[in-house]
């Protein structure tokens, strides 16, 4: 019961502290950096934070598990070439549009399966295999192209990046991004498989004694990150018009800081979903003021860094430390 306590505490105590960071950089910058409220400001952090949201919903699902994806680059890179490749050749039907994004999705799961796979039939710490098959997915990606972006012109695809809903103000992007957030919400908090989620990450020994089946609950999760990286690779083809696997680098720093910022603990058991929401809106706005600030690419990443540390030192449980499998 006492540790029961101690995680409802913590759980309070990360949610909180995000949502208070969000709004305390809303009122510095409003205050400090110019036309940080203008209305095109705002669409435009909106925009910037879409493929952000995406990314930080999978990993914050993983990272609820005890574990960790660093596969994203390479699903997300390998999956938008893929993708682009398609539309390039069937440029002249918007079925293929739909079609290229569908793939992207199942490519992004079967990678995401083969990681679920190799870290639990294996035993390889999640870290290794998923670090392992993305630098896979990487060379595959490298191989297809050698290393040339592939352009694309087709309107079915560049319009899910270029439409805004709502007179001009909402980006379709961010709809997308933060109904597969509340998704998976709704997985994560109502369903059989998020109960066990939660409850791995937070002691896996009583769940495995339980009668849990949870190498199949850690396969599912993986495999359900690896899609929404696969979709996250064809909407960033869609958002720069080309796939090329330059385009996920940085994804991965990203999509854990913005887990961490929003409180979500990265030894398991602690965090929810729309954390990650906040977590991705709040590092977007911390960014994008310190641009209207005309603050140095250096020590912008500097800062991010730094709220890492401190965000962990909040949220990690300290006997757990080591335990990220």
């Amino acid at each position: 019961m006492k540790k029961y306590s101690r995680e409802k505490i913590a759980l309070l105590i990360s949610g909180k502290t995000s949502f208070i960071a969000l709004c305390s950089l809303i009122v510095i910058f409003s205050f400090s950096a110019h036309n940080f409220f203008s209305l095109s400001n705002l669409t435009n952090i909106l925009d910037l934070s879409a493929i952000l949201l995406l990314t930080s919903t999978a990993m914050t699902f993983v990272l609820m598990l005890g574990s960790i994806d660093l596969s994203v680059e390479g699903i997300a890179g390998l999956t938008g070439i893929v993708g682009a490749l398609m539309v390039k050749n069937f440029s002249n039907s918007n079925d293929y549009g739909l079609l290229s994004i569908i793939i992207c999705i199942l490519i992004g799961a079967i990678f995401g399966l083969l990681n679920g796979i190799v870290f639990t039939k294996l035993k390889i710490p999640s870290f290794m295999t998923t670090l392992g098959l993305g630098a896979v997915a990487t060379g595959v990606g490298i191989l297809v192209t050698r290393g040339y972006p592939v352009i694309i012109t087709d309107q079915s695809i560049r319009g899910l990046a270029l439409t805004k809903l709502l007179g001009g103000v909402i980006p379709l992007l961010f709809v997308i991004a933060i109904t597969i957030n509340l998704l998976i919400w709704f997985v994560s908090e109502r369903t059989i498989l998020g109960r066990h989620v939660i409850a791995i990450g937070g002691d896996e020994d009583i769940v495995k004694d339980l009668g849990v089946k949870i190498d199949l609950v850690k396969i599912i999760v993986f495999a359900i990150s690896g899609a929404m990286f696969g979709l996250a690779g064809m909407l960033l083809v869609a958002k720069l018009g080309a796939g090329d696997i330059k385009n996920s680098i940085g994804l991965l720093f990203d999509a854990v800081a913005a887990s961490l910022i929003g409180g979500i603990a990265i030894t398991g058991g602690i965090g929810k979903i729309p954390h990650a929401a906040i977590g991705a809106i709040t590092l977007t706005i911390l960014r994008n003021g310190m641009v209207l600030l005309g603050i140095s690419p250096y020590i912008q990443q500097s800062v991010v860094g730094t709220i890492i540390i401190l965000t962990v030192a909040v949220t990690i449980e300290r006997k757990k430390i080591g335990v990220i499998k």
